[in-house]
């Protein structure tokens, strides 16, 4: 009967820790997304910043342009990069608290293993 609860628990310890490691390489690959999205966006906010205000700015929606002034693509690329910051530093937070997760059930999981011997 305790082997059967023990065998369960290292099932259900196990199972954590390989859920955790997922979510923090699908995190990681998340942040990576959201950075090259900063990227783009302070990117072509540079290069609009040296355009001449009197040419006309298209911004490409589905299959369709949209007629924009200058200031309104600066404004919303600015808006654009600091999402992406947002997300990038929630994601961080939320991989420190996954990697604190997985060290407790690690260590529940050596624990387990040496008690049973």
């Amino acid at each position: 009967m305790a082997d059967e609860e023990i065998s369960k628990a290292f099932r259900d310890l196990q199972f954590k820790t390989n859920e955790t490691r997922m979510r923090i390489v699908q995190g990681e690959q998340n942040k990576k997304i959201n950075y090259q999205k900063m990227r783009i966006s302070e990117s072509t906010k540079k290069n609009l910043i040296g355009l001449d205000e009197n040419l006309k700015y298209y911004r490409s929606v589905g299959r369709m342009f949209l007629l924009t002034d200058k200031t309104a693509e600066i404004s919303r690329h600015e808006t654009e990069a600091k999402q992406s910051k947002d997300k990038i530093e929630a994601i961080e937070k939320q991989k420190e608290y996954l990697e604190k997760g997985l060290v407790e059930a690690e260590s529940n999981l050596r624990e387990l293993i040496q008690s049973r011997r």
